[in-house]
């Protein structure tokens, strides 16, 4: 059964939610008990590897223990985000949805399209609708991807933001 799930969760490009995991093992009476391995692996993991929830679903990762190890193996880091870019992936992440003349009265200086263009290229940010308004701005917001990379279950996750003042 815990080999299983784990060789479900390890060759899963995405999180795999409860209801993905039930429609693969429910039908198998070898695989009873499914959900309590699942709740196991989540309380106390497998050896280095953690279960970790995001994004609707669950993920199998290197176990947060060893990020300073593995920090070293990676020689290439990711290029870093500008202060500019984090600034409007918190307004959409925190206001959503949100349109392009939120974002700048949220941060008080104009979005570049360059910044919306590099959240949109790590899949973090997408076009959900337009507001009914003249011009029908686009209404952004945030992504699955976003969740999944910042390792938060639900938006409910991001961290408190203290003297915010609602727009």
């Amino acid at each position: 059964m815990r080999e299983a799930l784990l060789a479900l969760l390890l060759s899963s490009a995405e999180p795999l939610s409860r209801e993905h995991l039930a429609a693969i093992l429910d039908d198998n009476p070898d695989y009873a008990g499914w959900e309590a391995e699942l709740d196991m692996l989540l309380a106390v993991g497998e050896g280095v590897l953690q279960l970790v929830c995001v994004a609707g679903g669950y993920r199998l990762q290197i176990h947060q223990r060893h990020n300073a190890l593995l920090a070293r193996l990676h020689v290439e880091a990711p290029r870093p985000l500008s202060k500019a870019t984090l600034e409007t992936l918190a307004v959409i992440a925190y206001q959503q949805p949100v349109t392009r003349p939120e974002i700048e009265h949220w941060r008080g200086v104009a979005v570049s399209t360059q910044i919306m263009q590099q959240l949109q290229d790590r899949s973090w940010i997408m076009v959900a609708g337009h507001r009914e308004t003249p011009g029908r701005p686009a209404l952004w917001v945030t992504t699955p991807q976003f969740l999944e990379h910042f390792s938060l279950a639900s938006l409910a996750g991001l961290p408190t933001v203290m003297g915010a003042a609602e727009v």
